[in-house]
């Protein structure tokens, strides 16, 4: 590889995400190692650039020999990159575009090639990229299909076109596949050497290993940056699978489950029984990139748990070709396959499905077809789950936000996953400022296994062993609200909710009627405590601190434990009533009473002891299997932190822990149920609000509207004060006035 040009080779890289990022700087350490002087700039251009990201980006494209762009989607950092590249297209001798909008696409130079030109030509002239395979052809479909699927996709959407751009990724996907095949019979001399050219470095880019990225970065430099023809030419691109099976243990990666399966009893002595294998979706370009630390941590962090993990490779947008080929048993003959698959359902070889993409289930970073996820995922019917990896800000950026998640990482990662139905938007790695891998936030990985760990339980253990907590509220505080909620009768709706339970097998005694319910949970023995409910548990303060890691923060807020609100003495009072396992317990209300929803956007606060105290039993002394909280709405969603992406110090996090959660939340308010979604990863049970009817006016109401429609249409002035005077009686009469 040793070259004798005097000068550097400047390259600029624009991409998103953060699985090139491994490959590019191994590749570029390589190759300097090799004696060649390459220096790579790298901009991520997944989120908006802020005006020093953006600076820093112009003076490295004014300087720059070869400019590469990869996956960029986003129209205003597309149109900023698109004038730049006209500004200094005198300078680079060379400009290669993969998978970007069409516009950008278009700015491909290298040597005599202008992609934009032949994309133009061709439209003109009418050809297709449907037609046998020319190397014309292969640039063109290769540089128009994510445009096309984009405008396919916006024009299903306004109703004059299909429903999804399916058929036009599917093409591109087969013809990606074939692409190295198909390579041979392209001529590389004459005109065609520009087109051959770049088909082999978007062979190299499909295969994103740090072996092909470094003989791709090493063919552009060789043969489109003047003084190093002499290169030695790179190996042809190596080919990986399009999905497989991967495990950070194995020696490499699996194409078939039974070879897995075989593969994981010999390496772990785990056998992967569906009841309690996790299905994990991941990015295949992180796989192949060797960008892949922050899968490795979380797979650890599940299998910690006892839970064993399938981990199947996905293709760039749609996820369904890699569960029907490795979380789904097409036959009926497995007999640990669970008793509840249905017939003519596909039996499931895991309990739940976890994308770690970080996109649409069906759809990816371009699109979401939202109907065909749903219908696919009703199919297989077991739990889907999204998480969140910080691809597009750095851990740092994250941890100093009082928001979290930027915007684009919140819609694309989160709210576009919801619409799919996945649950559980939790994060689990990122980026650091200064490196290139991806790694896991093991605090939060080890969470996230155990809330998967507690959803396994309440799939699989015997119903008789669950313990379950109901939470209601008294909200707005102080007001005689307790045991309601909008839209809800709760005492009644509880009733029906445990007498299901009990049919169900849980050990919840029978209860006679919802007043029998409130007396036991609203009375008992309340008299004697002076509290406004049964009081449960007595939690002298000395447990409290053992309980609860954060009380020197509550105390700061709130002065010494047990503090004054929901305790007697030394003690916290827990309010509820235990009726087998069910414990319907009694939520404490903020605490301000002015202003209850000012913890919502404070920047500092949190909940006061006896609020607290009521989590902590709730996980660590009762041991709830799952936490439900019955009604719009209760306080712990609105409580200090993160608006999305939580941490370890945001208060939602440390009430709730890792307990399941469950909430039933009236279907007429999606924006605060969203924060509940987002903030406790709660899952929704939508109840209907209640139908109405206009009631109209009765009795002495009637006269009353008849008094006041003659006084007001009256031009007589002695009529009106004789009017005026019956209104004055009637309302006395009324209690009206």
């Amino acid at each position: 590889m040793k070259d004798s040009a005097p000068n550097p080779v400047q390259v600029v890289v624009f991409y998103v995400g953060s699985s090139i990022l491994v490959p590019l700087r191994r590749a570029e350490s390589e190759i300097r190692d090799h004696g060649l002087e390459l220096r790579l700039a790298a901009h991520n251009g997944g989120a908006a650039w802020s005006d020093p990201e953006w600076e820093a980006a112009l003076e490295d494209l004014a300087g720059a020999d070869l400019v590469l762009v990869m996956h960029l989607t986003d129209s205003d950092n597309s149109r900023r990159l698109l004038e730049a590249l006209d500004r200094f297209r005198h300078r680079h001798h060379a400009v290669i575009v993969f998978n970007c909008l069409a516009d950008l696409m278009g700015r491909t130079r290298m040597g005599k090639l202008d992609l934009g030109r032949l994309m133009s030509t061709l439209k003109r002239s009418g050809r297709r990229a449907g037609r046998p395979a020319s190397g014309q052809s292969l640039a063109h479909r290769l540089g128009t299909w994510m445009s096309e699927l984009m405008s396919r996709r916006a024009a299903s959407r306004s109703g004059s076109g299909s429903r999804s751009g399916k058929g036009n990724f599917n093409a591109y996907h087969k013809l990606a596949g074939r692409l190295p095949r198909i390579l041979k019979f392209v001529p590389g001399a004459g005109k065609l050497r520009d087109i051959k050219n770049y088909l082999i470095l978007y062979c190299h880019f499909l295969q994103p290993t740090p072996k092909n990225i470094r003989s791709m970065l090493l063919h552009a430099v060789k043969h489109y940056v003047p003084g190093h023809a002499t290169l030695a030419a790179p190996d042809p691109p190596e080919v990986r699978p399009s999905t497989g099976l991967y495990h950070p243990q194995a020696p490499d990666l699996f194409e078939s489950f039974s070879a897995y399966r075989d593969w994981y009893r010999a390496a772990t002595g785990r056998s992967l029984d569906p009841r309690a294998t996790v299905g994990l979706l991941l990015m295949r370009p992180q796989i192949v990139g060797e960008a892949r630390r922050h899968y490795d941590g979380l797979i650890r962090a599940i299998e910690a748990e006892g839970l064993s993990v399938v981990a199947a490779i996905s293709t760039f947008m749609d996820n369904r070709e890699a569960c029907r080929a490795y979380f789904l048993e097409e036959g009926d003959g497995d007999p640990a396959s669970p008793p509840d698959a249905g017939e003519g359902r596909p039996r499931p070889r895991v309990s739940q499905i976890v994308s770690l993409t970080g996109f649409s289930f069906v759809g990816g970073p371009v699109m979401n077809d939202t109907e065909a996820s749903v219908e696919f995922l009703q199919e297989v019917g077991i739990p889907f789950r999204s998480l969140v990896s910080l691809d597009l800000q750095t851990i740092e950026s994250w941890e100093q936000s009082r928001v979290g998640l930027n915007p684009v990482q919140t819609a694309m990662q989160v709210a576009i996953p919801e619409l799919d139905g996945a649950t559980e938007s939790r994060l689990y790695g990122g980026v650091r400022q200064k490196s290139r891998q991806p790694e896991p936030l093991a605090e939060r990985c080890r969470l996230i296994a155990a809330r998967l760990a507690g959803w396994n339980r309440l799939q699989t253990a015997p119903r008789h062993s669950l313990k379950l907590a109901l939470v209601i509220f008294c909200f707005p505080p102080n007001k005689g609200n307790l045991g309601t909620a909008a839209d809800l009768d709760v005492f009644a709706s509880l009733l029906e909710v445990l007498a299901r339970l009990r049919a169900e097998g849980y050990a919840i005694p029978r209860l006679q009627s919802p007043e029998d319910l409130r007396r036991q949970v609203l009375e008992g023995n309340s008299q004697s405590w002076g509290t406004v409910a049964n009081v449960a548990y007595r939690m002298p303060v000395e447990e409290y601190r053992g309980l609860c890691p954060h009380v020197g923060e509550i105390e700061r807020e709130w002065g010494p434990a047990p503090g004054v609100l929901n305790a007697s003495g030394r003690d916290l009072m827990i309010l509820g009533a235990r009726l087998g396992n069910a414990f319907i317990g009694v939520q404490p209300g903020f605490g301000y009473e002015g202003d209850p929803m000012r913890m919502l956007t404070a920047q500092g606060g949190s909940p006061h002891h006896g609020f607290m105290a009521l989590y902590c039993y709730l996980q660590k002394v009762y041991r709830a299997d799952a936490l439900i909280h019955v009604g719009t709405h209760g306080a712990a969603e609105f409580m200090p932190g993160k608006q999305v992406g939580l941490s370890s110090g945001c208060w939602p996090d440390r009430l709730l822990g890792a307990m399941p959660h469950l909430y039933l939340y009236s279907v007429n308010n999606p924006s605060e149920g969203t924060i509940a979604k987002r903030r406790t990863s709660a899952e929704l049970i939508s109840y209907l609000t209640p139908p109405l009817e206009n009631a109209g006016l009765y009795k002495g109401l009637v006269s009353m509207k008849e008094l006041l429609n003659a006084y007001r249409n009256t031009p007589s002035e002695s009529e009106k004060r004789q009017l005026f005077a019956s209104i004055e009686e009637q309302s006395r009469a009324l209690n009206l006035s």
